[in-house]
């Protein structure tokens, strides 16, 4: 593969960008201020809710396409459930056949999220005992998961109006919500017809690569930030940016946000070039390589900016917040690594 944007694909970066940067915050406060309605309204105007609804059986956007928004969105910091609806649920409505919703939700009009496990690690497969979360459901009235049917999975929705509870998480940027007890087996309404498995791979291929080209963006952003400040902040009579401890921190930074962004170019070429089962490996090595190094990218950026990287006034930890939920949802490094363990080694 070359690893290359076409002219189309640099201009759709370039939208996204413009969107993300008018409806991102620029510190937390914003968070409360922002109109999100209109930045909704925006990426739908501009088709970016649709690039994974059907048209003639093939999708209107690659795999390459819906990462290219989703690390744009995630460097703005963009408060709305991008990944939730119009990625991961649409996706999911898709592959069951429910192209009539999918174009609903690519309309903006409305939004569906999915249900995660109680450790965030694994869509939410009903009936079952343990808690699940609605993820990046904000303004969602509804959410996806699975329950077990003969030869596969059927997708059902759940209404999340009653039932579930917001609660606090690390991400400051997306809507979790809990259900206040287990989520029975009456609730759900079936939508579309049953997944086999190789249809659930190709779901968790595009979900996992949206998530990591999520983080490739919050990462990268972050460091251009810190090396940013580090041009301007004196200290001692210099720029910061003179002291080798700060060069090599950021120096190392980049190259871990760099490489996870090689890793995830790759993993979303694979989405829709390759046969499910190496598209899932490349999305899971993607993945992992993001989840491994989030944590450390975002929380040098937080020292390169000192003492006031450390408040809650200062942009620097919501970047850190995001990158971190962003590492747990469907799965960390040490959960990617052993799945690919098992296929590597059982070829399972």
């Amino acid at each position: 593969m070359l690893a290359l944007l076409s002219d189309e694909q640099q201009m759709l970066k370039e939208v996204a960008a413009q969107i993300a940067g008018s409806a991102g915050p620029a510190n937390p406060g914003d968070l409360r201020t922002l109109d999100r309605a209109a930045a909704w309204r925006s990426l739908a105007q501009s088709g970016l809710l649709a690039l994974r609804t059907r048209d003639g059986g093939s999708p209107a956007g690659s795999g390459v396409e819906v990462a290219v928004v989703a690390e744009a969105l995630g460097a703005g910091l963009v408060p709305v459930p991008y990944l939730g609806s119009a990625v991961l649920a649409t996706e999911l409505l898709a592959l069951a056949g429910a192209h009539d919703e999918a174009e609903v939700l690519a309309e903006g009009g409305s939004r569906t999220g999915v249900l995660l496990d109680g450790d965030l690690s694994a869509l939410a497969v009903l009936p079952g005992d343990e808690t699940v979360y609605g993820w990046d459901v904000d303004g969602a009235d509804g959410a996806l998961a699975l329950t077990g049917v003969r030869g596969g999975y059927q997708v059902v929705r759940v209404s999340l109006e009653t039932g579930f509870v917001p609660v606090p998480g690390a991400d400051l940027t997306r809507t979790l919500l809990r259900s206040d007890g287990p989520v029975g087996a009456a609730s759900p309404t079936p939508v579309g017809s049953p997944l086999s498995a190789e249809d659930l791979w190709r779901w968790e291929a595009l979900a996992l690569t949206a998530i990591a080209a999520d983080t490739v963006g919050v990462m990268r952003a972050a460091v251009a930030r810190a090396v940013a400040y580090s041009k301007e902040r004196v200290q001692y009579g210099v720029l910061i940016g003179s002291f080798q401890a700060v060069q090599h921190m950021c120096a190392e930074a980049y190259v871990q946000a760099e490489a996870s962004a090689s890793a995830v170019n790759y993993a979303a070429w694979a989405v829709d070039e390759l046969e499910p089962a190496e598209a899932l490996l490349a999305a899971r090595t993607a993945k992992a390589q993001c989840a491994s190094v989030a944590r450390e990218v975002t929380e040098t950026v937080m020292q390169v900016f000192g003492g006031i990287g450390q408040t809650y006034e200062h942009i620097a930890h919501v970047h850190t917040r995001r990158a971190l939920t962003d590492r747990q949802v469907l799965g960390d490094e040490g959960v990617q690594l052993l799945r690919i363990a098992d296929v590597r080694l059982t070829g399972e």
